[in-house]
């Protein structure tokens, strides 16, 4: 494992990287390009006995900026070609295309305007969005994953699981031999990972994806396997998976109760529920809190007990 500090995120811990075999080796994720991060993963990865042109591949667990920040850097440092793989669904958020000019787009002023946010939150939004820009290079010639794709080292065979829910095309990535996963962001010891609503709908496969419905399918799946320790994307590994998924499920459940309760007495904006689902937000956190409420407002309507009752803008939602 990898580890590289994350200024500003004490939430997440780390970035964590993985290197598999004896030369060539197997990359797992890449940090973001914070100052000095490239020289972190250099020195941590020649303690291992390697440098970059030992990397044969590498694999993304999925699109968002702290798992392939470095990957173009790296790349190119190999001194040879070094193919870069991710899951189909998520291979747009690495295009130039996106980076440039895609991360905020009118979908997301549309999205802001629905859930109600105030305009001086939105701006900072839109701030903080152009400073993520920073911390990542563009790949346009990644190569697809699926799911149940295989890749086969000196002592290994890692298998792609497709677990979506974090993002479209979310993977971990499972050694049957030795029992063990890589979950990127889809299992994490010390927090409840975030199913975020995917606010550029024209860009996915599926315009009718939901996350936390695909989330939870995807804790599903995971439970089928026989897993002795899963190496997260962030903080520090565990090797009780079974009762991980176990409180994962009992948190959503409980959060979606709690969100109809918010919404039982009169119809509701997105945002002004934000101060009886999350009372303790931090600031710059709003989106977060927006979208993880959405996410289980579509569960609520799915199952009857909750309905748009005014598309808006700002969309109003009401129980059931």
């Amino acid at each position: 494992m990898i580890s590289v500090p994350l200024p500003g995120f004490p939430d997440l811990m780390t970035a964590n990287m993985y290197v598999l075999g004896s030369g060539p080796v197997t990359l797992i994720d890449s940090a973001p390009k914070f100052p000095g991060s490239l020289n972190t993963v250099q020195s941590q990865l020649e303690s291992f006995g390697f440098t970059f042109s030992d990397i044969e591949r590498i694999i993304i667990t999925h699109g968002h900026i702290d798992h392939f920040g470095l990957a173009s850097q790296i790349k190119s440092l190999s001194g040879h070609d070094v193919p870069c793989y991710i899951h189909e669904d998520d291979a747009w958020r690495l295009s130039r295309n996106y980076l440039e000019s895609g991360m905020w787009s009118e979908d997301s002023v549309t999205f802001i305007a629905s859930m109600g946010m105030p305009e001086e939150i939105a701006q900072r939004m839109k701030r903080r969005s152009a400073f993520f820009k920073n911390l990542c290079d563009p790949i346009d010639d990644v190569l697809p994953l699926q799911d149940g794709d295989v890749f086969t080292g000196e002592d290994f065979e890692l298998v792609i699981i497709h677990t979506p829910g974090h993002s479209p095309g979310s993977i971990c990535i499972y050694e049957k031999r030795r029992r063990v996963l890589f979950s990127g962001d889809h299992i994490l010891k010390h927090i409840t990972p975030n199913p975020f609503h995917e606010v550029h709908r024209s860009r996915l496969k599926d315009p009718t994806y939901k996350s936390l419905v695909s989330y939870l399918q995807s804790l599903d799946k995971l439970s089928q396997l026989c897993v002795e320790r899963v190496f997260t994307g962030h903080g520090d590994p565990l090797d009780d998976l079974p009762g991980l998924l176990a409180s994962y499920r009992q948190h959503h459940a409980q959060r979606t109760q709690d969100i109809w309760h918010a919404l039982e007495n009169r119809p509701r904006v997105v945002f002004d529920l934000i101060p009886e689902v999350f009372p303790l937000l931090k600031p710059d956190e709003e989106w977060l809190a927006v979208s993880e409420i959405l996410v289980h407002l579509e569960i609520l309507i799915d199952e009857g007990r909750a309905e748009l009752c005014d598309s808006g803008p700002p969309a109003m939602f009401q129980a059931l």
